[in-house]
């Protein structure tokens, strides 16, 4: 008998190892030979065999896995096919935490660990369950392969559970609301005006409800997936940490009760009952992003660093860099469109780290790309040097592009409607309308003529709309007649060093990658005199791809053949210029694609007249702005609204130290040469109009 279950045993440990990761098969094979004895002790479940190797059936072990999970024959069969990982039924849910409790707890009381709440290194009871249930459904179906075999890469200790979420809460501003939190051992929501969600039917009636109470009309997006995330995503079950900034984590504990909406509390009534492992303060080396809610499950690596810090193991930042890239690098694909299989995942890891040692120079944790591509250049040439010779370069190129696509994260000053409306000279509803084109199209081009400030609006409203000022998640490019696809999106370039040519991706394919990866957090990619370029030419086969409905889809780019998509969470702004006469018109295709906003001069303006009345010597710029304003209206009589002379004319800190002598420089040197530039066939009338100007700033009229 133990000659069967000895081989048995030695069958999981070999086929886990090949099928789940290169750790799992050692890790887990201890646990099994005593689950159920374990169970028993910490009176979990009992009757089952102490040694669940001695089940050497799937249909045995399945009506076991049944018994204790409750999961359902549909939930099994979707399992082990490998379509999903069912969520356990509530019960099984609240329990199955037990398990590494108690084992700590034990391993606490026999000193051989450091804090009966460090849950380091122990698997879940559902996990282990399930890794058995699955090699035996593939070992009595030696035809079948298990298909998450070329998708999994290596797994980490304390691997996550896929079969949960995990989320991080923020406990008010500042965190000021933990204590409560951990005395009522519960986790709590703003947004109180809604009342009991239980009354809303789907996410957008949350999200009419949230807009109705906000004044700035911005579309609610993030707040409204908090609270939908909430009430409807998160589980009894579900993993929960709290966070105080972006790099401190408070608590860890486990969702053990429904949504419910406390009518007694005095604020944050949207509640839900959880258990606390861990309560303290620790601080991990990633970020997390500033967001009230947020589910981890996309950032596996940031979860593990969470828990390894919490369970107090010694973190080391390349090790947790590499790991991180390995998980990237598992999401690749080749050229054919397969995602890279475990060997080739680890033989380019293997390769980056021959090359650090065999070089001594340091390329995990290497931020400078440049550095990098010159590392990539002398292994090339290096005749010495062969163990990765074949694989070498594309390992360091794939490097290159990890870097450059890793988002941002970081403490970032607030950025409010209001404080919009105080800088930017546009009526509130005007705001309005730009922020529901933008989320709406997804692609939004500021038309108008010169100095109505189309540069200096497209910014600010990136920021209003993340709610921050966050430069990393805004980048910005001009157009022009020489602009071409291989600058915008990618193609061969010449080498800094002058020999030979090399690849390289442009701007946008580096942000839209950049945005992908960070998909709770908008991205704005803004393009300058958008129309001096040839739009079909720069953007090539990524026209379809930027409008709304076919984000997210794939295609292959020109040079590399890499596949390529423009992820959902990046917004396209451009500006044009309508008073350059020697452009021409936008084609259909790319009319259709974005909404277009007149931007017009607002001399009208309350924020604008404000500005103009706290300067040192205002009466001389009102003058000066009624006559513009007159000069307007002929200009649109005879050429149209896009060559009307603009506010931004009049903007700047120079106006404040000396504002005559501003406005003669800007009359004199800007706006006068214009208007012969307006009417170069009718001198007469652009000398008229100078005069007239000439004539309001030196004092004549």
């Amino acid at each position: 008998m133990n000659d069967v279950v000895n081989t048995q045993k030695e069958k999981y440990k070999d086929w886990v190892t090949e099928n789940l990761g290169g750790k799992t098969g050692v890790w887990y094979t201890p646990y099994l030979e005593k689950l159920g004895y374990l169970l028993g002790k910490f009176g979990l479940s009992r009757g089952y065999k102490e040694n669940f190797f001695e089940y050497q059936s799937y249909s045995e072990f399945k009506n076991i896995y049944q018994q204790m999970t409750e999961q359902s024959d549909e939930d099994i069969e979707k399992l082990v096919t490998g379509k999903s990982t069912p969520r356990y039924p509530d019960k099984f849910g609240k329990t199955r935490i037990q398990f590494r409790k108690k084992y700590a707890e034990e391993q606490y009381n026999r000193g051989e660990r450091s804090k009966p709440d460090n849950l380091g290194g122990i698997p879940d009871w559902g996990v282990l369950m399930r890794s058995y249930l699955i090699f035996l459904y593939y070992d009595e179906n030696s035809t079948l392969t298990y298909p998450k075999k070329e998708k999994k890469i290596a797994n980490q200790e304390d691997e996550i559970d896929n079969s949960i979420n995990y989320w991080v809460i923020s406990p008010g501003e500042n965190s000021r609301l933990w204590d409560q939190f951990h005395a009522g051992n519960m986790i709590a929501l703003g947004w109180d005006y809604l009342g009991d969600l239980k009354t809303y039917d789907s996410k957008e009636a949350v999200e009419r409800g949230i807009a109705e109470q906000r004044a700035d009309g911005v579309r609610p997006v993030n707040d409204t997936k908090a609270v939908w995330d909430f009430y409807n995503e998160i589980q009894i079950g579900d993993v929960v940490y709290v966070k105080e900034g972006i790099k401190k984590i408070l608590a860890r504990g486990l969702v053990t009760g429904d949504y419910y909406f406390d009518e007694e509390a005095l604020e944050y009534k949207h509640r839900r009952k959880v258990e606390w492992f861990q309560a303290g303060k620790w601080e991990i080396h990633q970020t997390i992003a500033q967001k009230t809610l947020t589910c981890l499950n996309p950032y596996p690596i940031l979860i593990q660093e969470i828990d390894q810090v919490m369970n107090e193991d010694s973190i080391n930042p390349k090790t947790t860099e590499i790991n991180e890239f390995r998980n990237w690098l598992s999401n690749q694909v080749t050229e054919t469109g397969v995602s890279l299989n475990d060997k080739t995942v680890m033989q380019k890891v293997n390769a980056l780290k021959d090359i650090e040692q065999y070089f001594d120079a340091p390329i995990f944790g290497e931020t400078d790309t440049e550095q990098l591509k010159q590392l990539k250049d002398t292994v090339a040439s290096h005749e010495a040097y062969n163990k990765y010779k074949g694989v070498s370069g594309s390992s360091i190129d794939y490097y290159i592009r990890f870097i450059e696509s890793k988002p941002t994260v970081q403490e970032n000053e607030s950025y409010t409607t209001a404080e919009f409306l105080s800088e930017v000279f546009i009526e509130d509803e005007e705001l309005r309308r730009l922020i529901s084109l933008l989320e709406n199209k997804k692609n939004l081009i500021l038309k108008g003529a010169p100095g109505v400030g189309k540069t200096y609006i497209a910014k600010r409203l990136a920021s209003v709309m993340m709610g921050e000022k966050d430069e990393t998640r805004i980048h910005m490019v001009q157009f022009h007649q020489s602009y071409s696809y291989e600058d915008f999106i990618e193609g061969f370039r010449p080498k800094a060093e002058g020999e030979g040519f090399e690849l390289k991706q442009g701007p946008f394919v580096k942000f839209a990658r950049k945005a992908a990866r960070d998909p709770e957090r908008d991205y704005f990619f803004i393009i300058d005199e958008i129309n001096r370029g040839n739009m079909s030419k720069i953007f090539g086969e990524l026209m379809m791809l930027i409008e709304a409905d076919k984000r997210g889809e794939q295609i292959n780019l020109l040079y590399s053949n890499d596949y390529f998509s423009v992820p959902s969470n990046l917004y396209i702004i451009g500006m044009m210029n309508t008073a350059d006469r020697s452009l021409a018109l936008l084609d259909y295709a790319l009319r259709r694609r974005f909404s277009f906003f007149d931007i017009k001069p607002a001399f009208q303006n309350e924020t604008f007249m404000s500005y103009i009345s706290e300067l040192d010597n205002p009466e001389v710029l009102h003058h000066i702005i009624d006559q513009i304003k007159r000069l307007n209206n002929q200009i649109v009589e005879e050429l149209g609204t896009g060559f009307q002379i603009g506010h931004s004319y009049f903007v700047g800190d120079a106006y404040k130290v000396n504002t005559e002598e501003r406005i003669e420089e800007v009359i004199e040197y800007d706006i006068i040469p214009q208007l012969f530039e307006y009417w170069f066939d009718d001198e007469q009338k652009a000398i008229y109009w100078a005069e007239r100007l000439r004539g309001y700033y030196d004092g004549e009229k």
